[in-house]
């Protein structure tokens, strides 16, 4: 058995082709690339979902958790 058959969800960004093959071959062929940053693909149960990150630095984490109300500071 392989490492990545243990996990039922398989979460893969700026992959390679073969990478894909390996990690995913249950999903189908590797997917094009996307040119926007910040983009990544999940696949649970045989197929793949395109999502898209949030990108925040760690200032903004600790103020997104510390600050119910949403205001900037």
């Amino acid at each position: 058995m392989l490492v990545h058959e243990l996990f039922a969800t398989v979460i893969l960004a700026r992959f390679t082709a073969d990478t894909w093959r390996r990690l995913a071959p249950m999903a189908g062929p590797a997917p094009k690339q996307h040119p926007h940053p910040g983009r990544f693909h999940v696949t649970q149960q045989g197929s793949a979902h395109e999502i898209q990150a949030i990108w925040m630095t760690d200032a903004d984490i600790v103020n997104w958790l510390t600050d119910p109300t949403g205001s900037e500071s």
